[in-house]
Protein backbone atom coordinates (compact mmCIF):
# COMPACT_ATOMS: atom_id res chain seq x y z
CA UNK A 1 0.00 0.00 0.00
CA UNK A 2 1.03 3.64 -0.51
CA UNK A 3 -0.47 6.90 0.13
CA UNK A 4 -1.71 9.03 -2.96
CA UNK A 5 -0.11 12.57 -2.65
CA UNK A 6 -3.20 14.33 -3.92
CA UNK A 7 -5.81 12.96 -1.43
CA UNK A 8 -3.92 11.32 1.14
CA UNK A 9 -5.58 7.70 1.30
CA UNK A 10 -4.09 4.60 1.02
CA UNK A 11 -3.84 2.65 -2.56
CA UNK A 12 -2.83 -0.52 -3.36
CA UNK A 13 0.87 -0.21 -4.72
CA UNK A 14 0.47 -1.03 -8.19
CA UNK A 15 -2.48 0.84 -9.41
CA UNK A 16 -1.15 3.75 -11.93
CA UNK A 17 -4.11 6.08 -10.97
CA UNK A 18 -5.58 6.64 -8.01
CA UNK A 19 -9.45 5.05 -7.75
CA UNK A 20 -10.84 8.02 -5.63
CA UNK A 21 -8.95 11.29 -6.93
CA UNK A 22 -7.81 10.04 -10.27
CA UNK A 23 -4.64 10.86 -9.73
CA UNK A 24 -1.80 9.83 -12.45
CA UNK A 25 1.21 7.77 -10.63
CA UNK A 26 4.55 8.50 -12.13
CA UNK A 27 6.03 5.44 -12.99
CA UNK A 28 9.97 4.96 -13.63
CA UNK A 29 10.41 2.95 -17.17
CA UNK A 30 11.83 -0.67 -16.10
CA UNK A 31 14.62 0.06 -18.94
CA UNK A 32 15.61 2.97 -17.26
CA UNK A 33 16.24 1.02 -13.70
CA UNK A 34 18.35 -1.19 -15.59
CA UNK A 35 20.61 1.80 -17.06
CA UNK A 36 20.71 3.01 -13.91
CA UNK A 37 22.51 -0.14 -12.72
CA UNK A 38 24.51 -0.47 -15.69
CA UNK A 39 25.83 3.25 -14.97
CA UNK A 40 26.77 2.63 -11.38
CA UNK A 41 28.31 -0.75 -12.48
CA UNK A 42 30.32 1.33 -14.67
CA UNK A 43 31.48 3.86 -12.26
CA UNK A 44 32.20 1.48 -9.85
CA UNK A 45 34.44 -1.28 -11.74
CA UNK A 46 37.13 1.24 -12.06
CA UNK A 47 37.63 1.31 -8.20
CA UNK A 48 37.84 -2.27 -8.15
CA UNK A 49 40.40 -2.48 -10.56
CA UNK A 50 42.35 -0.21 -8.45
CA UNK A 51 41.68 -1.79 -5.14
CA UNK A 52 43.41 -4.57 -6.87
CA UNK A 53 46.32 -2.91 -7.88
CA UNK A 54 47.14 -1.80 -4.96
CA UNK A 55 46.49 -5.26 -3.34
Amino acid sequence: MEECPSCALEVERNIDVCPYCGYEFPRQAKSRLLMAWVMALLLIWPLFELIKLIL
